[in-house]
């Protein structure tokens, strides 16, 4: 079977999908309008034609609808309802797949009623749209952006394989406290609320260690703030992180931070906790969906940085709860996002969709 994504090269969750299905004997093809390569993957970057994203999309547009005809791939699946979505509508190719990763459905068709127009366009001209997660799924329907008969609630999972209890080297309360955040550092991630909840966290713990493993638009601001705020020696800007590294990183730490105010499904989060790094996360459908609070981690409310750095605190203050949950919090992420389980759902889906339009 052939597979077209239409999707970011340069993403590594387009490139997870990419060497999944070409590793089980898939023809995997990848049309990308941001430049990108992956190894062992045919890669058809479109080029730009101005300093404008969007301005990009549109005018590469015809030369998508061009280039499915000639792959013309047994299943063609656009990854982000919005760009790529309205891209591989526009193709006329069926079986169409549709995955939604979260802001292309969450945030932006609230934002105006072209981008409204746009994902319900495309939804509806798919076969099949996959959401991340069940809060997702549950939106688009309210929204009327598809239709309840042909949504398929994937997250993408966690390789558990690679992101397991077995990678930790000391129990927690071993050593000095080690606390981790791993978002990219751009706006509208938040990732200055963990810098800013440092100061508190010290006042208890003055050996605390604050990992900041992603780089990113905001990094240089994020450095200056650490630095007005007094707490630069508290902090590590480990820059970007390459993934075959994170799973020992994560392994590490003893609390794991997310601040993000929105998500579709929070894989970061998802791979720390089945590294055994203790959750702690900002109150939003994404994260519960993974975190009960006080169970087997702990939620803050959006924006607070002070309950942020209570939250740490807490967490800090129990290690034996901590060393508890490590086993209890692996095997929820095993038996719900395990990627192997779901990429083998996803095959079937494809292969329902083979056949049906095979009897067309």
């Amino acid at each position: 079977m052939h597979i077209c994504f239409l999707a970011n090269a340069a993403s590594i969750h387009t490139q997870r999908w990419a060497r999944h299905f070409s590793t089980r004997g898939y023809q995997v093809t990848v049309i990308s309008f941001q430049p990108g390569e992956i190894e062992g993957i045919s890669v058809r970057n479109l080029s730009a034609v101005s300093h404008r994203f969007h301005l990009d999309i549109l005018m590469n547009l015809a030369r998508v609808r061009r280039l499915v005809q000639e792959i013309d791939p047994d299943i063609l699946h656009a990854h982000y309802a919005t760009s790529y979505g309205l891209a591989g509508a526009l193709t006329g190719k069926h079986p169409y797949v549709i995955t939604a990763w979260g802001t292309d459905v969450l945030i932006m068709p609230e934002q105006s009623w072209a981008y409204r127009q746009m994902v319900r366009f495309a939804m509806r001209h798919a076969d099949l749209v996959t959401s991340m997660a069940p809060h997702m799924t549950k939106h688009i329907i309210e929204m009327k952006l598809s239709e309840a008969d042909k949504l398929v609630t994937l997250p993408f999972g966690t390789d558990t394989g690679l992101f397991n209890p077995l990678l930790r080297k000391a129990r927690h309360g071993a050593r000095r406290p080690i606390i981790i955040s791993n978002r990219r550092l751009d706006l509208g991630l938040d990732v200055d609320l963990f810098i800013r909840a440092v100061p508190e966290v010290i006042k208890l713990f003055p050996d605390a260690l604050f990992l900041v493993a992603g780089d990113g638009t905001e990094r240089s601001k994020m450095e200056r703030l650490a630095l007005e705020l007094g707490i630069r020696a508290h902090i590590e800007f480990k820059g970007q992180i390459a993934s075959a590294e994170m799973p020992a990183l994560l392994s590490h730490a003893d609390v794991f931070v997310s601040t993000s105010p929105s998500d579709g499904n929070n894989i970061s989060l998802c791979e720390a906790m089945a590294c055994g790094a203790f959750p702690v996360a900002t109150d939003i459908a994404a994260n519960r969906d993974w975190v009960t609070a006080g169970r087997n981690g702990l939620l803050f409310p959006r924006g607070d940085y002070q309950a942020l750095a209570k939250c740490i605190a807490d967490a800090l203050r129990r290690p034996e709860w901590r060393e508890e949950l490590i086993s209890f919090n692996y095997d929820v992420i095993r038996e719900r996002a395990s990627w192997d389980s779901n990429m083998a759902v996803m095959a079937n889906e494809y292969a329902k969709l083979s056949r049906r339009f095979s009897n067309c």
